[in-house]
């Protein structure tokens, strides 16, 4: 990492820590206000709403209370008695609408048979509450049960009667309505009434615009309504039922937030405030980054110095490790074929030792002797020393392979071996290669392909087939069953050959490092297979010697393919072979 890039990160760290910090602590104060904020207006909504129930129920417990101002009075009893419907309209009909906002008055004789009817301030012929009986005779009938429980057992009950009413909201016709019924009594006691043959008042009061405010006036409610649909997002409200549940209308209005109140009179010093901390804020931050700049750059100094020491610690521990591999491969490599050899030297030393040696000593020192059990026992002996000296030379060549292989890896790092490329034809460089490989692969019970074709290449004949006896080596090696093919494609400008096997195949990570000397997939003492890592890395070098290169492709399971490419004949080298 560049010094500049780690002065950016490092600031970058400065900076983003104390934006986190100051955003969290924002966030925190936010949430914290938004929440307080919600329990305040939660609370204060809860509030109205307990106080406009209560305003409602009082608004509708005073319908009532109206109409005993009229009811509760000698003279009311004389006038139903004596039908004067001027002065019933005066007193129980358009005076209360006037003066208390009823909109409907009716008086009910004993059998509930309308005897007066007002509405809106008009007088209406008594078949007008034709239209509503049905709906208010349930309250009528609720009413006569009560004065019935009231005045049972006494003469004149006209006190407790005085009490006794029942008000409920109910849909009449379209309208919602608040209708109270009350009897019609003495004042004094002075006029007799059989329970049962008083007459009823009945007070109809429309639930609208005037109700409303009449409820919400009492406690100071914004925009009180009555409306059929339940309040929006911007309102508040509550449902009015009758007592079977059923929802009727909603009283609904603007509900006071005083947390969201509180705040938009606070935001503007709020704003001031985050404005002023984001203000200390960058200051801040530019006095950090100023000290910063100082401690970044001893910092990678520091770092730098770090990292070469690391690097050439590392470089030195790889080096020793691979030296360490090398040591222990190369002498596991050579034991095994001076093992062999001077195990079958021995044996030539002691040749009369040998079983089949004695069996035909014992059998010349007799007479007669049998020429065909004398040549058996000589073909015996011959077959022993010709299959020990075969051993013998087998693990000679390969001490031979692995010297010459330390020696050519040696030339290369010294730069001393050098290449004769030539115009030559890449059929004959690899032909002599296949027929010497093929015997290996007939060893292994693999199948060898060739896909040929005669082209020119620019190349050194014994540096490439070295190349190649390496590649298809390993590819036997490392193929326990399937085949092993070779085969040359060209382009333009290079002569492509490949070297593909059906072996195990090369880990991904190891893909990189199989060129390195010394390196081996496997370089424990119990591997499968010989080698002393140097093969490809003199490959490598000996294919750039040349002006070519050597790619693979390995797919675990399935196999490998090695790309050797070198240069096509060209005008210059072909005058060059002239």
């Amino acid at each position: 990492m560049s010094k500049s890039a780690s002065r950016r990160k490092l600031s970058f760290q400065i900076v983003s820590s104390l934006f986190i910090v100051f955003g969290l602590g924002l966030l925190a104060l936010i949430l914290a206000g938004h929440n307080a904020i919600r329990i305040v207006d939660q609370s204060a909504l809860a509030r109205q709403q307990r106080m406009a129930s209560r305003s409602l129920a009082e608004t509708v417990a005073s319908i009532p209370e109206q109409q005993r101002s009229a009811t509760v009075w000698d003279d009311a009893i004389r006038n139903i008695i004596a039908r004067d419907e001027k002065w019933l309209d005066l007193n129980l009909g358009s005076w209360m609408q006037e003066y208390f906002g009823h909109h409907e008055s009716y008086i009910l004789d004993e059998e509930n048979q309308p005897l007066f009817v007002s509405i809106l301030g008009e007088i209406r012929s008594p078949e007008t509450f034709e239209t509503r009986a049905d709906a208010i005779a349930p309250l009528v009938a609720q009413l006569r049960g009560t004065m019935a429980e009231a005045s049972a057992g006494q003469d004149d009950a006209y006190e407790q009667l005085a009490e006794v009413a029942v008000v409920r909201p109910i849909r009449l016709s379209g309208e919602v309505a608040f209708v109270s019924v009350v009897p019609i009594i003495s004042d004094t006691g002075e006029i007799p009434q059989l329970p049962g043959t008083e007459s009823l008042h009945v007070a109809v009061r429309y639930i609208d615009e005037v109700l409303a405010q009449e409820v919400g006036q009492a406690i100071e409610l914004d925009r009180t309504a009555f409306q059929s649909a339940p309040p929006d997002e911007d309102m508040a409200g509550f449902a009015v039922t009758d007592p079977a549940k059923n929802i009727l209308s909603w009283l609904v209005w603007k509900p006071h937030q005083p947390g969201m109140d509180l705040f938009l009179k606070m935001f503007p010093a709020l704003l001031m405030f985050g404005l002023a901390s984001g203000v200390v804020l960058i200051w801040l931050v530019l006095r950090l980054l100023r000290v910063s700049g100082q401690l970044e750059a001893r910092e990678a100094q520091a770092q730098l110095d770090i990292m070469a020491l690391n690097e050439a610690r590392e470089k030195a521990e790889a080096a020793d490790r691979a030296k360490l591999n090398f040591l222990s491969v190369l002498s596991h490599e050579l034991r095994t074929p001076l093992t062999v050899i001077l195990g079958f030297s021995r044996l030539g030393k002691n040749l009369r030792q040998l079983p089949s040696a004695k069996q035909l000593d014992e059998r010349l020192k007799l007479r007669p002797t049998d020429v065909s059990d004398m040549q058996a026992s000589f073909d015996e002996v011959v077959g022993f020393t010709t299959t020990a000296m075969e051993k013998i030379d087998k693990s000679g060549e390969h001490l031979l392979f692995l010297v010459n292989q330390l020696l050519d890896y040696a030339k290369l790092e010294a730069g001393s071996m050098k290449a004769d490329p030539k115009v030559c034809d890449v059929e004959q460089v690899v032909e002599p290669v296949v027929a010497q490989m093929s015997i290996l692969a007939e060893q292994k019970g693999l199948r060898l392909e060739t896909s040929l074709r005669s082209s020119l290449i620019w190349a050194d004949v014994t540096r490439t087939r070295q190349i190649l006896i390496n590649l298809l080596g390993n590819s036997i090696k490392f193929t326990d069953s399937g085949k092993v093919s070779v085969s040359v494609t060209e382009t333009e400008s290079q002569i492509h050959i490949d070297v593909s096997d059906t072996g195990a195949g090369i880990e991904p990570e190891e893909i990189d490092r199989i060129f390195e000397p010394f390196h081996q997939i496997d370089s424990s003492s119990t591997r499968s297979v010989e080698g002393t890592g140097l093969g490809l890395a003199v490959v490598k070098q000996l294919a750039e010697l040349e002006g070519g290169t050597i790619k693979v492709h390995s797919e675990v399971g399935v196999g490998s393919t090695f790309t050797l490419s070198l240069p096509r004949e060209t005008i210059a080298s072909l005058d060059m072979a002239v």
